[in-house]
């Protein structure tokens, strides 16, 4: 076993331009982080490639283990190729007062082209999304809302988010969405069916990995993809460490021990970064983990030469995946790692989060538990979150819902308990949709997380 000490005596040993690859090898990866999560989704889930979807049938379990997914709504997901399939149509039908679709177009940054749905460009209505590959030039016939891609593939992950939670509603969701379409602008006026895929109960695996396998990852990214002007830099970075378009990646063994240590420098550099996120507001811990600089550059695809928040951006998608146009209104989401003391929630141990009455959201609210150090579900649950929508859901007298974690439920109020399992310590995601203005605002606040030592069956 490599010791702290064993790693630093080896170190010491390093030559100079060894030193240095580990610094621009570490930089390279946290840069890297959003392209990196995409390249491992698509190999994972869609392999082949092809205008299709894939999708779950049923409320996801611990078979996906992507990155802090939402266990509360039906996922459609398409990864998409207009650079060599040329221009693509995703054709989303009206949605109703039962059937709300929340969803976006996404590079392979993670940055958002659009967001589709009830609070998306459509607002609703439906829409022909047309994708065109960078440098496209050819003819947009009328009728399409047209979305200039920058690199030549991009995906979309649809969510179809249920009015309540029984099956009637998943089953009339999954409905809607079979009706969802995807296919190339030239197949327009024959449009083929679209291949659709269900992951249902299969292990989809797309955790980061900090090891050899993520660079791997990254030159699959650099060999298809052209290089934006922004990340030029990076180009001279990457070269260094033996990613270069049009050449192997073949490291050799001195090298590859050298890669895997900045990966999992990166990894602790962005988890440090993650754990001690300023708080979205000055009444409890629970934080965004990304600044202003992020949420507005995401919207308007790192326009502003004058700053470039990767940082932020490699924080956000080392747990995470899909960007969002207009946060804040379709969707938000506040992540809370410690308790009201400071300290990491810890699995043996008992918490309630008390959920103030009145959650301004115009859909639903949610608060999720996943692994600390995987963002993922934790392996054996069988329940993730509790919700609005949460049947046989307890809620105080006044209006306010408690939410408890720990290795048991809370008797008498089980539908409001959240076992944490096999982890060691976990992380809460709280979601609203349908994105009241007081919480943008910051006139709405959640309240910290609650240590409860002793018997987690007392009296709360």
């Amino acid at each position: 076993m490599t010791t702290v000490e064993d790693s630093v005596a080896e170190r010491e040993q390093w030559t100079p331009a060894e030193r240095a690859l580990l610094r621009r090898a570490t930089e390279a990866a946290v840069w890297g982080i959003p392209a990196v999560n995409y390249e491992l989704m698509r190999s994972v889930m869609a392999p082949a490639g092809g205008n299709g979807f894939v999708y779950w049938s049923k409320l996801l379990d611990d078979s996906n283990q992507t990155l802090t997914p939402n266990p509360d709504l039906i996922y459609y997901m398409a990864f998409m190729d207009p650079g060599a399939d040329g221009p693509i149509v995703v054709d989303i039908p009206p949605g109703t007062d039962e059937h709300v679709l929340n969803g976006s177009i996404c590079n392979i940054w993670q940055v958002p082209l659009e967001d589709v749905g009830r609070f998306g460009a459509d607002a609703g209505a439906g829409a022909k999304y047309l994708i065109t590959p960078p440098g496209y030039d050819g003819e947009v016939p009328d009728g399409y809302l047209v979305l200039p891609a920058d690199t030549r593939r991009v995906y979309a992950l649809l969510r179809s988010v249920l009015p309540e939670a029984t099956q009637q509603a998943l089953d009339d969701g999954l409905d809607y969405c079979s009706r969802i379409r995807i296919y190339p602008l030239a197949a327009a006026d024959a449009p083929p069916e679209t291949p659709r895929r269900d992951l249902a109960g299969q292990l989809v695996d797309t955790r980061i990995p900090y090891d050899i396998r993520f660079w791997e990852a990254l030159d699959r990214v650099v060999q298809a993809e052209p290089w934006l002007e922004r990340d030029r830099p990076f180009a001279e970075m990457l070269a260094s460490v033996g990613i270069v378009r049009g050449r192997e990646f073949a490291p050799d063994a001195r090298r590859r021990a050298i890669l895997e240590e900045a990966a999992g420098e990166a990894h602790a550099f962005l988890r440090d970064h993650y754990e001690n996120d300023p708080p979205f507001t000055e009444r409890s811990r629970w934080f965004f983990p990304a600044g202003a600089d992020f949420v507005r550059g995401q919207g308007e695809n790192f326009a502003d030469g004058q700053v470039y928040p990767y940082t932020d951006r490699g924080v956000v998608y080392h747990m995470a995946f899909i960007g969002l146009k207009r946060l804040g209104v379709g969707q938000f989401y506040l992540v809370d790692v410690r308790d009201a003391d400071g300290e990491l929630l810890r699995s043996s141990e008992h918490y309630r989060l008390r959920v103030p009455a009145g959650v301004p959201v115009s859909q639903y609210w949610s608060v999720t538990m996943y692994d600390g150090a995987e963002h993922t579900f934790i392996r054996g649950n069988t329940k993730y979150s509790v919700s609005s929508q949460t049947p046989g859901l307890m809620v105080n007298e006044g209006g306010t819902v408690d939410v408890y974690f720990g290795p048991s439920a809370r008797q008498g109020r089980e539908a409001n308990s959240i076992v944490t399992g096999g982890s060691e310590t976990f992380e809460l995601m709280f979601r609203f949709y349908g994105v009241g203005p007081e919480v943008m605002r910051k006139t709405w606040a959640l309240a910290d997380v609650e240590h409860l030592p002793g018997d987690p069956s007392r009296a709360s």
